[in-house]
């Protein structure tokens, strides 16, 4: 895990709060304390959960990896008692769909887990100002990509982002005879793959000239599999209270400067969820209520001028039968095999009258779904390139 990762640090603060002196900290004070990240928002709402783990001093805090909670009831309620409940995706990430929010109610998260009750605030939807734009420029080997937005009254001041990547990529060997037959058509060797970011994006306004702010997103390699072909990132933009903003701040600063997992934190890194059935149980998160604005911003391969050429793949290394052994080549020999791919193909064998194999390759090379995607195509993905 990534010393820069949310949960990590999240980590860092709660193993912190139950230090009264630096090395006093007892282990199980810092064990099972429950983790909430999230936001309340427009149509669908993505709440994680996650528990601490217990820690000894001679443990290294980088494999202080977080145990996911997936057996927990995670609701929004709305302040007129309507509720709206989640669905478990077995990695500790609840969505919950509530159309939109109606921004003269107030609404709140309610987890049920282990027999305890926590709640968040009630808050009413805050209305975040439209993105002026997403764009990316290329610095270095990079290729990085930006939000701009402006509030020209001044009155939203505190923006959390955050952002969902599709893009479409081909398998490794993409190139093969049209008349192999050992590929039937519609072979996997063109895939969409989707990711959301996992970092806390957080910016303010408060300190700048008519509420103008740009803040980076994230940055891509050039040869990455998300600019081989077309990419597209979709940016949402939300308003966070002074307060979620200084906690959420306070918890990067404190991970980023003291780099230790027992130093002093400020003592105003407080978050807005507590137990109801038990007041003295530690929890830690902050959970605003926020309306979305969203953009979309396209990236193709040309955009960036130049071809996509992927670094070399070990596995991906053609072989040849005369680089087999007999026994094994006899194993693979006639078509597909286990865990490999024929590649090319000899001229039928006239004395056998058989299709003899001239190269194989592992089957990662040429089925892009093994690679994590889907022949899925988004329903509302851009053709133009």
């Amino acid at each position: 895990m990534k010393l820069n990762h949310p949960i990590y640090q999240l980590f860092v603060i709660l193993t912190c709060s139950a230090c009264i002196t630096e090395f006093e900290a007892k282990i199980d004070e810092v064990a099972n304390i429950l983790v909430v990240e999230g936001i309340i928002t427009d149509d669908e709402s993505i709440i994680t959960l996650n528990r601490s783990k217990g820690l000894s001093y001679e443990d290294n805090i980088k494999d202080m990896s977080p145990y996911h909670v997936t057996d927990a009831k995670v609701y929004i309620e709305c302040d007129d008692g309507t509720q709206w409940g989640a669905t478990d995706q077995n990695s500790g990430k609840y969505t919950i769909q509530t159309g939109k929010l109606n921004i003269e109610r107030q609404y709140r998260l309610k987890i049920e887990s282990e027999e305890h009750i926590y709640h968040s605030e009630f808050a009413s939807p805050m209305i975040p100002p439209e993105i002026d734009s997403v764009f990316w420029i290329k610095q270095g080997q990079y290729v990085k990509i930006y939000v701009a937005s402006h509030d020209p009254d001044s009155t939203t001041q505190f923006y959390r982002w955050t952002f969902q990547e599709v893009w479409t990529y081909t398998s490794n060997l993409r190139v093969f005879p049209d008349d192999n037959p050992f590929y039937p058509d519609g072979f996997p060797f063109f895939c969409w793959d989707r990711a959301n970011n996992t970092g806390l994006l957080l910016g303010s306004s408060e300190k700048t000239v008519s509420g103008k702010i740009t803040s980076q997103l994230t940055e891509i390699l050039p040869w990455d599999d998300r600019l081989s072909i077309l990419y597209r990132i979709e940016v949402g933009q939300h308003v966070i209270g002074k307060r979620a903003y200084k906690y959420f701040d306070n918890i990067k600063k404190n991970a980023r400067q003291t780099g230790s997992l027992f130093a002093r934190i400020p003592s105003d890194v407080i978050g807005n969820i507590i137990c109801t059935t038990d007041r003295s149980r530690m929890v830690i998160g902050h959970v605003d209520v926020s309306s979305a604005t969203r953009k979309k911003l396209y990236i193709s391969t040309r955009d960036i001028g130049g071809y996509y050429d992927p670094p070399k793949v070990d596995y991906c290394d053609v072989l040849y039968p005369y680089m087999l052994s007999y026994p094994y080549y006899y194993q693979l020999y006639g078509g597909k095999i286990p865990e490999s791919y024929i590649v090319w193909q000899w001229e039928i064998i006239r004395q056998t009258n058989e299709l003899v194999p001239t190269a194989y390759v592992d089957s990662k090379c040429v089925d892009c779904t093994l690679k994590g995607g889907t022949t899925q195509k988004p329903e509302d993905w851009h053709d133009q390139y």
